[in-house]
């Protein structure tokens, strides 16, 4: 495979590359996921879009947009970044990432965040270990229903990542990448492909939250058996997030490290 170079794409006939990445990472009967209009509308307000470059050939795309959280503090919010699957597993995510953190730096901002689906294991590994995002908010069902082939069939449950991207914890996983270590208590554990609660004492600050291995593939195979650990994980995430603990790390074998705010205070 030939080097990765990512690029900013300005004009119109480069945005549309961008546009075919994510009609085929998120292929749909509603047609493209975002009008030619609208897309450059945004790039030519200020908004990023980048593409993926391998020879010739663009395999991957992002594209963001300024945005504002309710503490009125100007960040940049990543919509989508997506790699073609005969592309996946080669860090072309990362490399998009990358290059997302170093135009975002450059125009003034320290903030990315993004949502991302909470059973997508290879996902949230690149954002906790590879990235050193945090993890602060669950919302269930965030999109409503979705059309697209990835999503259709299945609630959109988010979660929000936080890269501030200059913190200690962003440069530590930039630095080389760790899985966490833990040993805390696992309060949803994987049996045999099944979700399974597990009883964890009540005072524990620390527990962890497994995920199948692949949910995309267990969509495609058995949909039932996906929406239970939607549900399973959402009830282990979702009444603990909304409290104050936050996702601070992601382990080898597909678990969240779920931390109580002020654990480590």
């Amino acid at each position: 495979m030939g080097e990765v170079r990512v690029e900013i794409l300005s004009e119109l006939p480069r945005q549309r590359l961008a546009r075919e990445i994510f009609d085929l990472v998120w292929p749909g009967d509603e047609g493209t996921q975002i009008t030619p209009n609208l897309l450059q509308a945004m790039v030519h307000s200020g908004a990023y879009l980048s593409g993926a470059f391998i020879g010739d050939d663009c395999v991957g795309a992002a594209f963001a947009f300024p945005s504002k959280g309710s503490d009125d503090h100007l960040h940049l919010h990543s919509h989508m970044a997506g790699v073609i699957d005969a592309y996946r597993n080669r860090n072309i995510g990362y490399a998009l990432k990358i290059h997302q953190r170093d135009w975002a730096m450059a125009h003034g901002y320290d903030l990315i965040t993004w949502t991302f689906d909470p059973l997508v294991s290879r996902n949230a590994n690149l954002n906790l270990t590879k990235l050193g995002v945090e993890i602060p908010y669950y919302y269930p069902d965030f999109y409503g229903q979705m059309p697209d082939a990835v999503n259709a069939g299945d609630a959109s449950d988010r979660v929000m990542a936080y890269w501030h991207l200059n913190s200690v914890r962003t440069k530590s996983a930039l630095a080389g990448a760790k899985y966490a270590q833990s040993n805390a208590p696992l309060l949803l554990a994987e049996i045999n492909g099944e979700p399974v609660v597990q009883e964890v004492n009540s005072e524990a600050k620390e527990v962890r939250v497994a995920l199948p291995g692949n949910i995309t593939q267990l969509r495609s195979q058995n949909m039932e058996l996906a929406r239970k650990w939607r549900q399973h994980v959402r009830g282990a995430l979702e009444s603990r997030m909304a409290s104050g603990w936050k996702i601070t790390g992601f382990t080898q074998d597909h678990c969240y490290v779920l931390e109580e705010n002020n654990a480590h205070s």
